[in-house]
């Protein structure tokens, strides 16, 4: 336990002279939801689709037939998908993302630490955790769509959705593995997973709505790596002898209610849901913020969707599902056990899937101990 302390530590020093970029950071749109005016879709849009016709240009700058579709993907994962990293604590983040965050026409809403959903205490100091035990950076939050998202969504979008894509088409794996890896376990805390320094060992946060983001990301890229595909945005102009863009990127295509922590509800650190439950009872709000059933019905919801929502009766009111959510958290299981959740990805590698119909609680041996408050919309 003193080594895992130790470790989170250093990380912890590190955010703190890594400064902004190097940080894992969430975003409270229960707060933002009533702030937020102004669509970001299009400035959004313009950023990845500029992207996409600088690669374009590079493989038909190389002459008639000397671009083929390997040389293609590999120019559109570095146009696209490049990533830079912090030069104090070497972290990554995809460039696009810093784009779309420098632009001046993008409407965002920025809190103060202390007005959000995690102001209880001052977690976003990172020297004051030998005390809090945790560090959390706040993200804006946008609309997109008509959806409020953190901008910290668009990384995932983009940098995990890449990662996926290469498992998944590169190296023979399956989108539920390769997610399962992105989650990762509650005994590898210093890793770079969801239940590691991404997440809930540095933040106390596990963020479904950031395995959400990473899912449509793999699905993005896989629409835009497969030139002359059904869904592709490219294609080969055969007259001309050179790539074409057939369609335009829009994030409109992928981004859901699956991407905001309002409806998507996340789980936390027993300490932290209580806290944020009471922030959330004191501006008389609840998670999910909105009616959640259109999330059981997104492509393998149940990868991305916190598992209380999809067991969730089809007459539950909204501050049912948050009851059902606070006592069935997936914040720390208990040692040895796996969980419901884990249960369902060796299910689907099988091809049996998960979640039978009428199998709704948690078997004695699994049941979760953490309380868990969240999300957004569905």
């Amino acid at each position: 336990m003193r080594i895992r302390s130790t470790g989170i530590l250093l990380i912890a020093l590190a955010a703190l002279i890594g400064a902004a970029p190097a940080r894992a950071d969430e975003a409270d749109n229960f707060t933002c939801r009533a702030r937020l005016t102004r669509d970001a879709l299009a400035p959004l849009d313009d950023e990845v689709n500029v992207r996409i016709q600088a690669a374009l240009v590079r493989a038909n700058h190389a002459g008639p037939g000397r671009c083929d579709a390997a040389c293609l993907r590999r120019l559109l994962q570095r146009s696209v998908g490049g990533s830079e990293r912090h030069p104090m604590t070497f972290i990554p983040h995809a460039t696009v993302t810093r784009l779309i965050k420098a632009r001046p026409d993008i409407d965002r809403c920025r809190l103060a630490f202390r007005d959000s959903i995690y102001g209880a205490r001052a977690y976003d100091q990172p020297w004051l955790w030998p005390v809090n035990r945790r560090i959390i950076f706040l993200a804006d939050s946008i609309l997109v769509a008509g959806h409020v998202v953190g901008l910290d969504k668009i990384d995932h979008f983009i940098r995990e959705g890449l990662v996926h894509w290469r498992a998944v088409s590169l190296e023979g794996g399956d989108i539920a593995s390769s997610i399962e890896r992105e989650l990762g376990s509650l005994r590898g805390p210093l890793r770079w997973t969801e239940r590691g320094v991404k997440g809930l060992a540095l933040t106390g946060v596990l963020s479904y709505a950031d395995l959400a983001a990473g899912y449509f990301g793999f699905r993005f890229w896989r629409d835009l790596l497969s030139p002359d595909g059904a869904g592709s945005f490219i294609v080969f102009d055969a007259p001309e002898a050179r790539w074409a863009q057939r369609r335009s990127f829009s994030f409109a295509d992928y981004v859901n209610h699956a991407w905001d922590e309002s409806v998507n509800c996340s789980t936390f650190h027993p300490a932290l849901a209580r806290e944020v439950a009471e922030a959330l009872r004191a501006r008389d709000l609840a998670c999910p913020a909105v009616p959640h059933r259109r999330l059981a019905g997104l492509p393998d919801a149940p990868l991305y969707v916190n598992p209380a929502l999809l067991v969730a009766e089809p007459d539950d009111s909204v501050f049912r599902v948050s009851e059902r959510i606070r006592g069935r958290g997936l914040g720390r299981l208990r040692s040895g056990r796996r969980s419901r959740f884990s249960v369902y990805f060796r299910g689907l590698r099988k091809g049996l899937g998960a979640h039978r119909r009428g199998h709704t609680g948690w078997r004695r041996g699994d049941r979760v101990r953490s309380r868990a408050a969240g999300g957004h919309r569905g």
